[in-house]
């Protein structure tokens, strides 16, 4: 086929969705709302991880130091606390 044939029947395809458009006649459940509101939750909870990590690397790269991850990210927790109960004894 030459490019003139195909833009042609991309044309009358094109034209022939857009004619035939009608209502759709779709229903939404609740779920769906949810599901979404959950998605976009989502996407900023990822989006602000990303945002913090890279902003570490950046303030670490102005100021002449090396970036440690485990230096900035788990600044706050103590991972050498142990919880212990007493036994009774």
């Amino acid at each position: 086929m030459s490019s003139s044939c195909k833009t042609i029947a991309s044309l009358v395809a094109v034209l022939s969705i857009l004619s035939l458009h009608g209502e759709a006649q779709a229903y939404m459940n609740p779920g769906t709302g949810s599901m979404i509101l959950q998605a976009l939750i989502a996407g900023f909870a990822v989006i602000s991880v990303t945002v913090k990590i890279y902003w570490y690397k950046l303030v670490a790269f102005f100021k002449g130091e090396t970036y440690d991850p485990e230096e900035d990210l788990l600044a706050d927790i103590d991972l050498d606390q142990e919880t212990t109960e007493d036994s009774g004894e």
